[in-house]
């Protein structure tokens, strides 16, 4: 039992991980294409905070007054890496949810 924690643990970092640059791709990706300066400094603030999200409710907020202006290639890059955040966060539902149910059913 202790190598299936150990695998669902990493299962739920390896999502976690990835989720937090797929969401530092698409904040930069959605920088630039507003005209940002320092795209990629906005991405690494989005991914700051306290409580997780700090940094992107800020640039959430910012951004507002800059107008979105993607090309098609801009527009699927964006689509793909939404997906790609979804299946970063199927990994770490799925993952979790594995390891309350070891741990509720008292394999622990």
């Amino acid at each position: 039992m202790p190598a299936v924690m150990i695998v669902l643990v990493f299962t739920v970092l390896l999502g976690a991980c990835t989720l937090s640059y797929q969401l530092y791709r698409l904040v930069e990706l959605d920088a630039r294409c507003r005209g940002l300066k320092h795209p990629k400094f906005w991405g690494l603030f989005s991914l700051s905070g306290t409580n997780g999200s700090g940094g992107l409710l800020l640039y959430l907020l910012g951004r507002g007054k800059y107008p979105l202006e993607m090309d098609q290639a801009q527009r699927e890059e964006m689509a793909a890496r939404k997906k790609r955040a979804g299946v970063s966060l199927c990994f770490i539902g799925a993952g979790t949810v594995a390891l309350l149910l070891l741990g509720v059913s008292g394999r622990l």
